[in-house]
């Protein structure tokens, strides 16, 4: 992702994200199930991690925007 508007588009719309993990443990799913609230702001910085929870079984990480990508 680009930015936090096309984020949260997704969001909206139901679109499936995914978190491309740098790391990523074989088998995993890496399907975001929750993110954490992300408001109306101009001021959004695309470094600011954002906390996630993915693979259905609340595993949680933190992790930046240019890691989230549509599924």
């Amino acid at each position: 992702m680009e930015s936090f508007k096309e984020l949260k588009d997704a969001i909206n719309n139901n679109i499936p994200i995914v978190w491309n993990d740098p790391d990523p443990i074989e088998g995993n799913d890496y399907t975001i199930s929750h993110i954490d609230y992300i408001e109306e702001s101009n001021t959004w910085d695309i470094n600011l991690p954002i906390i996630i929870q993915y693979n259905n079984s609340g595993s949680e990480s933190e992790i930046f925007l240019h890691e989230i990508s549509l599924k």
